[in-house]
């Protein structure tokens, strides 16, 4: 005899998890700007001081911030696409942090390319670190 024993079914959960690699994905797009938004304004600000005061060697901290956002992009978009394939097959939520973790990073990448395609066109164009100084007129000698 069985006193006190009910025979419930488990209730399933009529509400998924949402995907974390969407989650993931966006979250890293996200850091990824951040991190570039904080290089550009390292370089325009502490780290001119810095190039100044050390002679050049803080380019390293430079560079870490410099090549930071390009992988949190690349990782982001990987995210984001694993995302999408897992939450075709399963109808979680989060298709709409996959597909802004896909577009932060798609565009990061792309401006990064821009970019590096610009400058390398400038060098090969003859445009060098001194273009500048062409335009100022030279001090009168004495």
């Amino acid at each position: 005899m069985n006193v006190g024993v009910a025979c419930n079914p488990p209730m399933l959960d009529s509400h998924p998890a949402p995907n974390k690699l969407a989650r993931t994905s966006l979250i890293l797009g996200l850091f990824g700007w951040f991190f570039y938004l904080l290089q550009w304004c390292f370089d325009l600000t502490i780290g001119l001081f810095l190039a100044a005061v050390t002679g050049g060697t803080s380019a390293i901290c430079s560079s870490v911030l410099d090549i930071l956002p390009f992988v949190l992009w690349l990782v982001g978009i990987v995210a984001g696409h694993v995302a999408l394939g897992q939450i075709r097959r399963t109808a979680a939520p989060g298709r709409v942090a996959a597909i802004g973790g896909l577009i932060l990073g798609y565009v990061g990448l792309a401006f990064t390319i821009l970019f590096f395609v610009t400058i390398i066109l400038l060098v090969a164009a003859g445009f060098g670190a001194a273009w500048p100084y062409n335009f100022i007129p030279p001090l009168p000698k004495y």
